[in-house]
């Protein structure tokens, strides 16, 4: 994978397009022009979620990011969208493949997939296998499978990294990510076989199979020994719950032929309650219907008592004022004349309204109290009927319930037959389980279980050999080895300190350390920021050269921003691009020189991009240019921020 183009895309749809060659590629310019945010649209474009450039002419004018890849069989677009106003992370993205794709304008760019299918789909294209990363036998870690993410942390280097004496790798200082690097380097050098995790894999199941067997030869070696306890036991169980009717005595063949009759004994049928259930819940509905009816007629019956009740009371009162009347002689005769006072009984000189109304209130009172009378025969016929009904319905309410209780009855009947039913046929389960076990124990099948539990040892102790964390160490060892002659002779190339001593590649530490007479001494035990960032510059070279050479699966670029910083103190030198000192022009020469160089002995399969104020003049430099910013050229063309201003 190498850099073909960089793509910025404003709300417009003008495109900024900075293109990439094979071998040295340069981007010079001033201060504050854009150089060091190339390598963070490079990281944020390869899957990276947070774009971490700050706040400014970028941010405010860039939509969309884009990456066009050249890939060992064609190419590839990525396209990010700017993070929403107000945020700096995304997982949308915009994956296209091509052999011959090139700028895609705006209004064609549309997300359709995320951050982890380009990283995914990019790996694969670059032949990252599936892969997992042995954190150690005691690493408390899970194990790390590599991918594009971790193997673009070692084609990058900001500016505040390249010159840290005590970071040597991108983000090396965030959380999880030096322990990543760790994890898989290995996997990145070659130093575990490509289908090691195929055989991590293979190695699980074989050792799940062994222990399965172990397990079944462990069982049927105890089942071998505890037979005898376990058959007298089966059997008293079996006669208890009607299996066995005969106890066959204590000899063990006689005891598993009992069992094995047992086993396939065939219970009697358990009655069915389907029919019982239906006609249960009739019974009960009728009950139900029945002591409504009950509650009516008894509704009924107080009704008419209160009536009769009411009624008794109503004529005792009435014929006690009658008595009253004729006791005082104020009604007189029921026939008498109105004109004769009913007292005196002198002949009055008109008719007297009141006696009239008097008599004639007793005589409907009197008429009415007959009526009452009347009336109570058919009252009592009614409470007869009413008292004959709701013995009827009293007498039907017991006969339901007590067919109720019979079924109930029969229910518990059949439940308890099921319950036993059931528990003979767990009780077969286990004899059957029981009578497997015990053919299992034979002496051919233990003999056949013991070299099945051989066979997965050898296999288990095969597959242990291929992983063997020693032959990986190794392994890796020896790639280290190689890396570290490459560091040497360029540390000595570029005169940096301790070069004259073994340099090597300390990937348990992640840094650099050369081997004095004195002992190990790590870059940040080394001083000053020429040798720090020398020392960096060596040990990405060296490892992209073994990279290189051994077709390994990381990107086939190396980003490098300022790694000349150390020499370009002032404003001015860093706007004229060449350093003030005889010595610091011929310290500035002397790294690119190295870059140019290893790029073409390894051309054309590596690509570095340096953004860096120098400016030399050598033909071979300027050839490498790809920008210059200066005098007013920036990456975001100042029209754009125009726009955004209007």
């Amino acid at each position: 994978m190498k850099l073909l183009a960089v793509h910025l895309y404003n709300a417009a749809g003008d495109v900024r397009v900075i293109s990439f060659h094979d071998g040295l590629n340069v981007i010079t310019g001033d201060s504050a022009t854009g150089k060091s945010a190339l390598l963070d649209i490079v990281e944020f474009c390869l899957g990276r979620n947070t774009l971490v450039m700050p706040v400014g002419p970028i941010t405010e004018s860039v939509v969309w990011y884009g990456l066009l890849l050249e890939l060992p069989t064609t190419r590839a677009f990525v396209g990010r969208p700017a993070p929403r106003a107000g945020q700096a992370s995304t997982s949308r993205a915009m994956l296209e493949f091509g052999a011959d794709i090139e700028t895609i304008p705006l209004v064609n760019l549309q997300p359709n997939a995320d951050s982890d299918t380009v990283r995914e789909e990019l790996g694969r294209m670059i032949g990252i296998d599936e892969n997992v990363g042995n954190p150690g036998a005691n690493a408390l870690r899970a194990p790390l499978e590599a991918n594009l993410g971790h193997a673009v942390f070692l084609c990058l280097q900001r500016q505040n990294e390249i010159a840290n004496r005590d970071l040597l790798f991108h983000r090396q200082g965030e959380e999880g990510i030096s322990r990543a690097i760790q994890d898989t380097m290995p996997y990145f050098l070659g130093a575990v076989p490509r289908d090691q995790a195929i055989q991590r894999q293979r190695l699980t199941i074989a050792r799940r199979e062994l222990r399965s067997a172990e397990q079944e030869l462990r069982s049927a070696e105890d089942a071998n020994a505890s037979m005898e306890v376990t058959l007298r036991s089966l059997i008293t169980q079996a006669l208890t719950a009607g299996l066995m009717q005969v106890d066959p005595g204590a000899g063990t063949v006689e005891g598993l032929e009992a069992l094995r009759v047992a086993a396939s004994y065939a219970p009697s049928d358990v009655p069915r309650d389907d029919v019982d259930a239906a006609q249960l819940a009739v019974y009960l509905r009728q009950r139900d219907e029945l002591r409504s009816q009950l509650r009516s007629a008894g509704e009924e019956r107080a009704l008419l008592e209160s009536l009769d009740s009411d009624e008794a009371g109503y004529e005792a009162v009435v014929g006690q004022q009658l008595s009253r009347l004729r006791s005082l002689e104020l009604l007189g005769d029921d026939d008498g004349d109105a004109t004769t006072c009913p007292v005196c009984g002198s002949s009055l000189p008109e008719e007297d309204p009141h006696i009239a109304e008097l008599r004639q209130a007793a005589a409907d009172l009197r008429s009415r109290i007959g009526g009452l009378d009347a009336l109570r025969p058919r009252r009592r016929e009614a409470l007869e009927a009413i008292s004959s009904r709701t013995e009827e319905l009293r007498q039907s309410v017991r006969s339901i319930d007590d067919a109720i209780q019979s079924f109930r009855a029969d229910q518990r009947t059949v439940q308890d037959a099921r319950q036993a039913a059931a528990q003979q046929t767990f009780l077969q389960g286990r004899i059957q389980q029981y009578l497997d076990t015990t053919e299992l124990a034979e002496d051919d099948h233990l003999s056949r279980l013991r070299d099945a539990v051989e066979f997965r040892r050898g296999e288990v102790a095969r597959l242990e050999a291929l992983l063997d964390p020693d032959e990986e160490r190794e392994q890796l060892t020896t790639r280290l080895g190689v890396i570290g002659s490459d560091m040497t002779d360029w540390a000595q190339r570029l005169g940096l300190e301790h070069s004259g001593d073994r340099v090597r590649l300390d990937l348990r530490r992640l840094t650099v350390v050369a081997d004095t007479p004195e002992g190990p001494a790590a870059l940040n035990r080394i001083g000053s920021a020429a040798n720090w960032i020398g020392y960096h510059l060596v040990t990405h070279l060296a490892l992209h050269k073994y990279f290189r050479e051994q077709a390994r699966p990381v990107p086939q670029f190396l980003m490098l921003d300022q790694p000349t910083q150390a020499y370009y103190p002032s404003d001015t030198t860093e706007w004229s691009g060449e350093p003030v000192t005889d010595v610091d022009r011929v310290a500035v020469r002397a790294l690119f020189q190295l870059i140019k160089d290893v790029v073409d002995e390894l051309a054309p399969t590596l690509q570095v991009v340096v953004c860096d104020h120098a400016f030399l003049a050598e033909d071979w430099f300027q050839e490498s240019i790809v920008e210059n910013w200066r005098d007013g050229r920036k990456l975001i063309p100042a029209a754009w921020l125009t726009e955004v201003a209007e």
